[in-house]
């Protein structure tokens, strides 16, 4: 494999300053089977190009300092291709390879908005253009526009609108859309061809936020999103007892505005120096009226050398309203840990944590519900068998000069299996540009349902390189790994990082 190449520079045009970057990195490698047969071809390339100009409204000699109202433009687009994956694989009429909505070089514009700050008096903010969204709910992007009142009472107010990103629209993949349904451009597709791939639609979207601001200790931030879905979607996979019988053989569909997504959420972050702090929040789904996401986590700084931690996240899968699988009992997972860091001295630091995982099985459905799409809902409950899953780690690192060491062993246990483990690592950089790496590993695996699966992996990592540049690194690593499994297996990897500022 070959990776990474990356260059940036940054210029000044006029009042405006502008940068710009290119990021790139190129892949080439295959996966074969232990009888040696090739199963994947991987010829991959992904390069990013972003472009940021700022001070629009040239500030410089204001009286206000430079504090008065901003404007910028931020963009970044991304090419990723993969020249390995098979042609056939893109074409509509080669039904025994085609993969639906798959795009052997997709481009999308990751973000590119213009952004203004501190206008009237301070109180107005704004974004026009392709932007993301990051709180409770989790990370989102649309198409449109966001408004953002700041007052001097230390809270804010946020009012967004416009159309989620979603896959099989220009320049968009699907990444940020609710999962659960399968969509994509189907331009080309006869009607009876992959009738569960659907056709992607525009999808409106609206959100409003309250959060606090100007509170070094606290931060709060409580978020409403909905998303619509329209155009057209199956009910079933299959064709309708009516045209069936009649060797028409179409799909029963729904179409019209209906709700896609309806969330709530509230998340918050308190500190106190020297004390230690608490992080908190969930998150609510509205249309299946269950709660998706609870997570909490304490800090206490026991001294200058010691933190003490301790985390809890409450998870469970919901979907898009349009998604079947809103109709199956969902399986909640809690997720319990002790975390402890000790930094001895400038030169050793010891980590340790303790964790343990609870998957709820669901009994029984307790009723049920009718969804916006008319299909009866089954509401499903939270009780049921109690399936656990303990483990642990303890790490340890040491540096000294311009090299490090470390070590980690881990294990996790079930009723059913388990894995434990041990993985070190060394690095050094000789005369600050000859750099040595080096790596090992020995895990174990057992399976109790599976039992021919039951392994013992061994690997090690040697690499070599130099530093061009005190951001630019050529290296070469060469891998080798074990297993009565998969036999032997070798991989060559060679990275080029090239950083450039102007």
């Amino acid at each position: 494999m070959l990776g990474a190449h990356n260059l940036a520079w940054a210029t000044v045009a006029f009042a405006a300053d502008a940068e710009m970057s290119v990021d790139s990195a190129a892949q080439f490698y295959e996966i074969r089977s232990p009888t040696g047969e090739t199963v994947i071809t991987r010829r991959r390339l992904t390069t990013t190009l972003g472009v940021a100009v700022y001070d629009l409204l040239d500030r410089a000699d204001r009286p206000d300092g430079g504090k008065g109202p901003d404007l910028s433009f931020r963009a970044r687009l991304r090419y990723d291709a993969d020249y390995g994956g098979n042609v056939g694989e893109t074409q509509v009429s080669n039904f025994g390879r085609l993969v639906p909505g798959l795009d052997r070089g997709p481009v999308d514009l990751m973000y590119g908005y213009v952004e203004g700050r501190r206008f009237l008096g301070g109180w107005l903010g704004f974004r026009l253009g392709r932007q993301y969204v990051t709180d409770a709910l989790g990370y989102w992007s649309f198409d449109g526009g966001l408004v953002k009142v700041t007052t001097p009472y230390y809270f804010a107010v946020e009012v967004y609108g416009g159309l989620e990103q979603r896959g099989g629209m220009p320049l968009s993949l699907p990444r940020y859309e609710r999962d659960g349904v399968w969509r994509g451009d189907r331009t080309g597709y006869d009607a009876g061809l992959w009738p569960l791939f659907q056709q992607s639609d525009v999808a409106p979207a609206y959100g409003v936020a309250v959060e606090t601001v100007g509170l070094s200790w606290l931060h709060g931030r409580l978020s409403y999103r909905r998303v619509e879905n329209t155009g057209t979607s199956n009910v079933t996979a299959f064709a309708n007892a009516a045209n069936a019988a009649n060797g028409v053989g179409t799909q029963a569909t729904y179409d019209g505005w209906r709700v896609s997504q309806e969330r709530v959420g509230y998340a918050m972050d308190a500190t106190l120096a020297n004390v230690g702090g608490i992080k908190a929040g969930f998150a609510y789904d509205m249309y299946v009226a269950r709660m998706s996401t609870v997570f909490a986590s304490i800090d206490a700084y026991v001294s200058k050398s010691v933190t003490i931690s301790a985390d809890y996240d409450y998870y469970v899968p919901t979907f898009d309203a349009d998604s079947i699988w809103n109709f199956f009992l969902p399986a909640p997972m809690n997720d319990l840990s002790v975390r402890a860091n000790w930094n001895a001295t400038d030169k050793w630091s010891l980590a340790a944590s303790l964790r343990g995982r609870a998957f709820m099985a669901p009994a029984a459905a307790t009723g049920s519900a009718t969804s916006t799409t008319g299909l009866a809902q089954d509401n499903a409950s939270s009780s049921g068998a109690f399936e656990p899953m303990a483990g642990g780690d303890v790490s340890v690192r040491y540096r000294w000069g311009e090299g490090q060491f470390g070590a980690r062993g881990a294990g996790d246990f079930a009723l059913s299996s388990d894995r434990i483990g041990l993985d070190a690592y060394a690095e050094r950089v000789l005369e600050t540009r000859y750099v040595l790496q080096g790596r090992v590993g020995l895990w174990q695996w057992n399976d109790a349902e599976r039992p021919d699966n039951n392994a013992v992996s061994a690997q090690y990592v040697l690499g070599a390189g130099y530093k061009l540049m005190p951001k630019s690194l050529v290296l070469a690593e060469f891998e080798h790994d074990s297993n009565r499994i998969s036999g032997q297996r070798f991989r060559v990897m060679l990275w080029l990082n090239l950083a450039v500022t102007k």
